[in-house]
């Protein structure tokens, strides 16, 4: 049985949601948990789901996707240390920023008074995520699960999950894209080469896919007028503001822009919390994209020899102005191109500044490019769109189309809304205090595990070592605890209101560390020279001898070998991961506490041993790291969140923002239409369709903007068959899959028609029980009795496989049937139920099979059928065909349409029913005239197949 359901944490509250797969009741995963960025405490109503979690998959990198993550390790940090997470590589680099960036801007997170984490949290918590790539197969809980992402299309490393369990078979695609765009490649539903689905996402128990669809216009055409507007913008002078969310669809509408200005002097900024960061981490993921995109920048490097065009690198850092303040935005006149964080324009959002210092300019122009996936906040990016969509509508005559630029003039409501101001006093006192304690207790957790992890891999320890070790812990802990509080006492500074972080470097000489740095290096065979301190214990200080993590296996032989010692290990990943994290940010002399700011000159005071290091920095990777410090330091000029309705140094502001500008909606949101939505269900001919709720809608929208609607009304016209006919004219082929299927089908009525279900928050979706009370027979495994093992007789197909008949009488057995009276079928067939199949001996088959002839009125049909046809299994490809019939010294050849022709007399080709099977599927069709040769090409092709 699998079952489906939306977690939402009350009946209306949106403000977390995640997906619950369960199969059988036995396995159960947590995909995509997404928060609203307003209260962290309503992510707790997911603890007693993580208690039965088996592992968490994260498809996008996008905030919808991906928010509530980090929120949940911070909450449940037990709970999530032992869930296994799942990702691409990019997802795991890109959600880094997308989560730093969206928890700077709901305030926890950076130098706010009620931040609740720090930004290398995050990056240790996504460091435990493990990579997958496209079409990586993984085996998990004993062979019981098996899940495969591929490419989704929407989101640069973005998947849709094909999940497997026994004969259940789910897709589970959140977001997803059907057609190219600039930078990425389509989803892979179907073959770039032949068009049809891939075999293995053919018939799946369900699919799950969303309803937010995408425009109907082609992406070029689209793309045409996106780029008209921007032009007309630039042309009168004015300023194109463009919110988008970081590890979306900025890369792609950076793209756009870059392509279509080529080199022209018009400046394009960029503002975010966490600075250009994310252009870094996507320089590094091009194997990800599309390989036209690849080809274009090869072309375009070659094409000169100079040093400056380098700048033709996709995604450089170089090609946008980082500007560190939104209120630079003031003294920068004339057309400008302004890239902000923040989709949905709230408070806290970058975007949301940007846009305060812009609105009330006639010409600039906001283009919209996505709608927002928390519609039921009504963000203002919800209302400027229905905004867009009522005035389109009424100037187009009812018809609304993508890229029909209308005048905005709207007051938004500032009330409840906050600004940030300083921390002073007590206050920040009492943060910096809190911040400090917080950062020891990490370290000291660190610590500790580190020197647990050392004992656990030791072979043995003396009880007089133990005893050592537990002292020696102690004594180092305290003076852990004490050497941090007076760094944090020395490097406090209160009269200027800044405080420099807690600096950890004397403490990396600690034993754990020195202990696991020894014993690495002498893994990896690298020379150690090991400086003695006091800091070192006696034993190791004397001779540095460390204790081996295992204890070598011998045997009568020798030592035993370990085959995984000697297999490649692809941690590929996990070193791009490393690098992009180190590139472009600080090195050891340059953290952020060793340096401090001169507001005056607006310059970095450092060192002598500094100034050589700075000196090799660009301006705008120095920027970089002081926007880094600005917005990510926790204790770097702490600052709290104040209402602007209270008395605060904001009070005199008004209260509302007034918006007097340009406004258009084109959508490149990078989703799947109507019609590919379709064409794509139809041909995977899914059981169960289940659509996800339009997180996109809003309950003050019009109703034709709901795509729930509009898809359930779509599917509800047109009934997709779950099985094409066959045609009468090819019933009689050799060897028709059609004869193959029929025998299978043969007294099971199955439902022809498609499952349409709509999703309900909280409501779970259950397929493959029985009137919702048991389970289908199709979710157990029967277990063969030894005496039947060994008398199977195995036939070879394809020299890769072996099929064997089998029959006898199926036991089943419940260890916990309840002792009630009287019992249901449910008491005997439930998930602990075990199926065996006992060997029956021949007499006794014969005798029962006699008995009910005796008892059937259509004996002679039953003894008609047991002198049927025997049943084929395999798969004939026709490349393996041909070398066969070469073999036999006949001539075989491929001639048009795939047809292999032999002796130029009998023709072989492959038919495919409907256009919906796969490349290697397909009935067999023999076509000549009946001879010699004609029976030798059949008994070559009954070779390559079993019988039953």
């Amino acid at each position: 049985m699998f079952s489906f359901t939306i977690l939402n944490p009350a009946e209306g509250d949106d403000s977390c949601r995640a997906s619950l797969l369960s199969f059988d009741n036995e396995i159960k995963i947590l995909a995509d948990p997404s928060w609203n960025g307003k209260n962290p405490d309503s992510i707790l109503y997911l603890e007693k789901y993580l208690k039965e979690t088996d592992l968490i998959l994260l498809s996008h990198a996008t905030a919808e996707f991906i928010s509530g993550y980090v929120l949940l390790c911070v909450k449940f940090p037990y709970l999530m240390s032992n869930i296994a997470v799942y990702s691409t590589l990019p997802v795991n680099q890109l959600g880094r920023i997308s989560t730093i960036e969206y928890y700077r801007s709901s305030g926890i997170l950076g130098p706010l008074k009620d931040s609740i984490l720090e930004a290398d949290e995050v990056d240790e918590w996504f460091d435990k995520v493990k990579p997958l790539k496209y079409m990586q197969t993984l085996n998990l809980f004993d062979s019981k699960m098996v899940i495969t992402p591929y490419n989704a299309g929407h989101t640069l490393g973005g998947t849709f999950w094909l999940l497997t369990r026994q004969l259940e078979k789910v897709i589970y695609a959140p977001a997803w894209n059907h057609s190219k765009d600039s930078f990425l490649n389509n989803a892979t539903f179907l073959s770039s080469s032949t068009g049809n689905p891939s075999s293995q996402l053919l018939r799946p128990t369900a699919l799950i896919t969303n309803t937010d669809l995408g425009s109907t216009m082609s992406h070029k055409k689209r793309t045409e007028k996106f780029l008209s507007l921007v032009d007309a913008t630039l042309a009168n002078g004015g300023t194109v503001l463009l919110p988008t969310s970081l590890a979306g669809r900025f890369l792609e509408l950076l793209h756009l822009v870059d392509q279509h200005l080529q080199s022209a002097p018009i400046p394009v900024y960029f503002l975010s919390y966490s600075g250009t960061r994310v252009l870094n981490y996507a320089s590094n993921l091009l194997e990800w994209m599309s390989g036209q995109l690849i080809k274009e920048w090869e072309e375009a490097s070659s094409s000169t020899n100079n040093s400056s065009n380098k700048n033709n690198f996709p995604f450089d850092p170089s090609k946008v102005d980082l500007l560190s303040d939104p209120n630079e935005l003031i003294q920068l006149s004339g057309p400008k191109i302004v890239f902000c964080s923040g989709l949905d324009f709230k408070d806290g959002d970058v975007s949301f500044e940007v846009l305060s210092y812009l609105c009330q300019d006639e010409k600039t122009t906001i283009i919209l490019t996505e709608k927002t996936h928390f519609g039921s906040d009504d963000t203002i990016n919800s209302q400027l769109y229905r905004e867009w969509y009522d005035l389109a509508k009424q100037r187009n005559g009812g018809l609304v189309e993508d890229g029909a630029a209308v005048p905005l003039e709207k007051i938004i409501n500032l009330q409840n809304w906050t600004k940030e101001e300083p921390l002073i006093g007590s206050d920040l006192s009492d943060f910096q205090e809190r911040i400090s304690q917080q950062r020891k207790q990490r370290l000291l957790a660190k610590v500790r595990d580190r020197k647990n992890q050392n004992l656990l891999n030791a072979d043995t320890l003396s009880d007089d070592d133990s005893s050592d070790e537990e002292e020696n812990t102690t004594d180092e802990e305290s003076e852990a605890l004490k050497m941090t509080s007076t760094t944090i006492k020395s490097n406090s500074v209160t009269g200027n209101n800044t405080t420099a972080p807690v600096r950890v470097d004397d403490l990396s000489s600690h034993e754990a560390f020195i202990s696991s740095h020894i014993k690495q290096t002498l893994q990896d065979n690298r020379p150690l020279d090991l400086k003695i301190t006091y800091k070192l214990k006696p034993r190791h200080a004397m001779f540095p001898f460390m204790v081996v993590s295992h204890k070598p296996k011998v045997d009568d032989y020798g030592e035993m070998i370990n085959i995984e010692d000697f297999q490649k290990n692809d941690d590929f990943g996990n070193k791009l991961i490393m690098e992009s994290k180190k590139k472009f940010e600080q090195n050891e002399r340059r953290k952020w506490g060793n340096t401090e700011h001169d507001k005056g000159r607006g310059k970095f005071k450092n060192d002598k041993n500094n100034s050589s290091s700075q000196n090799k920095l660009t301006p705008q990777e120095v920027l970089n790291n002081q926007l880094l410090q600005k917005n990510l330091d926790t204790l770097f000029n702490p600052k709290k969140r104040v209402p602007m309705n209270v008395a605060s140094s904001f009070a005199s502001d008004p209260q509302e923002l007034r918006i007097r500008c340009g406004l258009s909606f084109v959508d490149l949101s990078g989703l799947v239409d109507l019609r590919s939505l379709s064409l794509i269900v139809t041909s995977l001919k899914p059981y169960n369709l289940i659509l996800l709720p339009d997180f996109s809608y809003s309950s003050q929208s019009a109703e034709e903007l709901d795509g729930l609607k509009s898809v359930t009304q779509s599917f509800e016209q047109h009934q997709v068959s779950n099985n094409s006919e066959v045609p009468k004219e090819d019933a009689s082929k050799f060897l028709s899959l059609s004869n193959v299927r029929s025998k299978f089908d043969s007294g099971v009525k199955r439902n022809s028609n498609l499952s349409v279900i709509a999703v309900k928050c909280n409501s779970p979706i259950k397929i493959g029980a029985d009137n919702g009370d048991g389970i289908g027979l199709s979710n157990f495994e029967i277990k063969l009795d030894d005496e039947i093992v060994n008398t199977l007789k195995w036939q070879k197909v394809d020299n890769n496989y072996r099929v064997a008949k089998v029959f006898g009488e199926l036991e089943i057995s419940n260890p916990d049937l309840q002792h009630k009276t009287p019992k249901i079928v449910s008491d005997y067939i439930n998930t602990n139920s075990r199926f065996t199949l006992k060997h029956i001996s021949d007499m006794t088959y014969s005798k029962q099979q006699s008995e009910l002839l005796d008892k059937s009125e259509t004996s002679a049909s039953h003894l008609q059928s047991q002198n049927a046809s025997k049943l084929a299994i395999g798969n004939i490809r026709l490349p393996e065909l041909k070398k066969k019939l070469m073999n036999r010294n006949l001539t075989a050849e491929f001639k048009s349409e795939g047809t292999l022709v032999v002796n130029n007399t009998i023709s072989i080709r492959k038919v495919a029913y409907g256009g919906s099977e796969g490349e290697d599927t397909g009935d067999i069709a023999i076509e000549g005239s009946v001879g010699a040769l004609y029976y030798e090409v059949k008994d070559c092709i009954r070779e390559m197949l079993a019988y039953i």
